[in-house]
């Protein structure tokens, strides 16, 4: 009689872990695919064909984040074309964080993207006080310095003739 209880019990226990199993894939799974399609918004969406250069004032700096923007530092830069959210991402060194500041005049090269309906210029370079900070690859990834293999964040000492452009 022992080994009748325990036969029908074997079926129970097997049908028990492979749903666990199952469940646990699934939400492994989505979770990847909600990871997946925000680095697809901060990256794929990345036009270098329509790369831009923004001249402006710094109106305020966001390193909080902000509902609805991808995380990261953000600049608000005042230009020629009005108020310009500016996505820094979130590998922006300290050093560069504490140079960037209200009322700062920067260059930024990147890309403009419609993000949750909002319009962000995802920088690619940020040129400021002789410095050059690439925090975007040629291609709009992110850069960052996790790995020895991929492109870290740079700070490069720039002349005034190339952040004006050469001479004229």
């Amino acid at each position: 009689m022992r080994g009748s209880r325990v036969m029908k019990r074997v079926p129970i226990l097997a049908g028990l872990l492979t749903s666990l199993l199952l469940a646990a894939l699934t939400i492994q799974v989505s979770a990847q695919t909600a990871q997946d399609s925000h680095a697809r918004t901060l990256n794929f969406g990345y036009d270098k064909a329509h790369e831009i250069t923004l001249e402006g004032t710094i109106q305020e700096v966001i390193s909080q984040s902000i509902p609805g923007t991808p995380g990261g530092m953000h600049l608000l830069v005042a230009g020629s074309q009005g108020i310009v959210d500016a996505h820094l991402g979130p590998y922006v060194t300290k050093d560069t964080q504490e140079a960037l500041h209200t009322g700062t005049p920067v260059q930024i090269v990147g890309a403009m993207e419609k993000v949750h309906g909002k319009d962000l210029l995802l920088a690619r370079q940020v040129i400021f006080g002789g410095r050059l900070v690439t925090v975007r690859t040629k291609n709009g990834f992110l850069a960052r310095a996790r790995s020895l293999r991929q492109v870290r964040p740079t700070t490069e000492t720039v002349s005034q003739v190339q952040v004006n452009g050469g001479a004229r």
